[in-house]
């Protein structure tokens, strides 16, 4: 039968997949950390001079907060990832479930 419409799943691919999201979170937190050192290593990063003072009092809070969101990235690609292999589980678990009962409607009953 032709699929008109909805989507597919290889739940056992996502499961497989979603391990992936570990080893975009461990290079988000090589990212977020070089980017910490370099910046820490430069006690004035925008400069000292009027120029540079005018730049950080514009732009040192919305840089402190892209800093913060580039650190807190690891964590969501792991629950991302985390939650995706759940998500696999559970529908292959219900997949399985739904099987057997389909599977035991199909075997007769010999008690009787």
């Amino acid at each position: 039968m032709k699929r008109t419409g909805g989507f597919g799943l290889d739940a056992h691919e996502l499961g497989a997949q979603a391990g992936e999201f570990a080893t975009l979170a461990e290079r988000a937190r090589a990212v977020a950390r070089d980017l910490a050192e370099a910046l820490d290593a430069i006690p004035a990063p925008w400069g000292s001079d009027a120029v540079g003072e005018s730049f950080a009092a514009v732009h040192v809070e919305a840089a402190a907060q892209a800093r913060e969101r580039i650190t807190r990235l690891a964590g969501a690609f792991e629950e991302f990832g985390t939650a995706l292999a759940e998500a696999s589980d559970a529908y292959v678990a219900a997949d399985n479930a739904a099987a057997d009962a389909v599977n035991a409607l199909d075997e007769p009953d010999h008690t009787r």
